[in-house]
């Protein structure tokens, strides 16, 4: 009986602390503007879309290693890890390229300016749900 009321006490902790964090709600309100969705999109398709798809959609098993260890292109539509990154962060990653272990995307330092690498991240931001993009605003992608 003794255990029963401590894993109800703990439950109804848990419940009460959770209250005060409302789930992230879904905005259609956005960082960039339709003007850079639209520079973008050429420049996503030249230098993005080979690799990424066309519409963000990644590599086949991208969450998977390749037999010589490295990965397949993530998703940018927002199914993948992408959303996770801060605006700052997926700016870096395409002036650089990848960075972690497995990682094959080139930088881009040398092609794209940081107007441009903007509207590229615009460009597949603007494939997210409005859902993905309030998680990632929760996340502090900004």
């Amino acid at each position: 009986m003794q255990k029963r009321i401590l894993v109800l006490v703990s439950a109804l902790s848990v419940a009460v602390g959770l209250w005060g964090c409302a789930p992230p709600q879904p905005t259609s309100e956005r960082w960039f503007t339709p003007e850079q969705v639209a520079a973008g999109q050429p420049l996503y398709a030249s230098y993005c879309a080979g690799c990424h798809g066309e519409q963000g959609q990644g590599g086949a098993n991208w969450d998977r290693p390749n037999a010589d260890g490295s990965y397949p292109p993530q998703p940018l539509n927002g199914s993948g890890h992408s959303w996770h990154h801060s605006l700052d962060s997926l700016e870096e990653t395409i002036a650089q390229g990848g960075t972690h272990p497995g990682a094959t995307m080139p930088g881009f330092a040398a092609e794209l300016n940081k107007p441009q690498r903007l509207a590229v991240i615009a460009a597949f931001q603007n494939f997210w749900s409005d859902q993905t993009y309030a998680d990632w605003l929760y996340r502090g992608g900004l």
